[in-house]
Order: C-alpha cells, then sequence, then structure tokens
C-alpha cells in the first residue's frame, strides 16, 4: 500500500468522523425531550435539517465519499475496507476534544485492538 492511498484514506476517514461529530453536535442542541406524537416529531426534523452542525456534516459525508471513490480507485477493497476503521480512532478523540465526552480505560483498550488489527491489514 503506498503513502498516497494512506493520505487518502486518512483523509477519508476524517471526513467521516467529522460528520459523526457535527451530527452529534447538532443534536444536541435540539431540544429531544417532547417529541411526541407526528406533529412533534416533524417539527424536530425540520429543526435537524437546518441545523448549521448538521449541514455541515452532509458537506463531510459528500467530500469523504469523494476521497473514498479515490481510494477505491488506486487500492483494492480488501485492504482498503478494513482501514475504514481507522475512523474509530479519530472519533474517540473528536468525541473527547469536541463533544466532551470521557475517555476511559475500556475505551482505550478497545481502540488499541483496533490499532493493532489496522496495523496487521497494512503490513
Amino acid at each position: 500500500m503506498t503513502l498516497k492511498i494512506l493520505i487518502l484514506v486518512l483523509i477519508a476517514e476524517i471526513c467521516n468522523a467529522s460528520m459523526h461529530t457535527l451530527f452529534k453536535r447538532g443534536i444536541n442542541d435540539i431540544d429531544i425531550e417532547h417529541i411526541r406524537g407526528f406533529r412533534n416529531y416533524l417539527h424536530f426534523m425540520k429543526r435537524v435539517v437546518t441545523s448549521p452542525p448538521v449541514l455541515l456534516g452532509l458537506l463531510m459525508i459528500i467530500a469523504g465519499m469523494g476521497v473514498w471513490q479515490l481510494v477505491l480507485a488506486h487500492a483494492e477493497l480488501s485492504m482498503a475496507f478494513p482501514l475504514d476503521s481507522i475512523q474509530y480512532i479519530i472519533i474517540l478523540f473528536s468525541s473527547y476534544l469536541f463533544l466532551g465526552e470521557r475517555i476511559n480505560r475500556d475505551r482505550i483498550i478497545g481502540t488499541a485492538f483496533i490499532i493493532g488489527g489496522i496495523v496487521l491489514v497494512a503490513l
């Protein structure tokens, strides 16, 4: 696997992780306690689709899909797809930095296993 492909995978995964983080940020800004009935659900959905973080998240996933197409054009799917797990590592840190979520020992251990798997696939 070339450095070019690894950089493209990293860019695609940063876009994907950013999308998830932005979606979570957007939903955190919306009151979901009072969603009872169809009319309240429609109001909720209107707030979701007009939320700036959600809209930015949609742009990030479009960008990530575009970069991922470049990855697939230059790498075997059986090699590229397992590298998609890099997203878990990025999300662990972005949720800590941007959402204030805690990183506990179990998450660190799980992430270490993911890193080990990525290294095995890359080799």
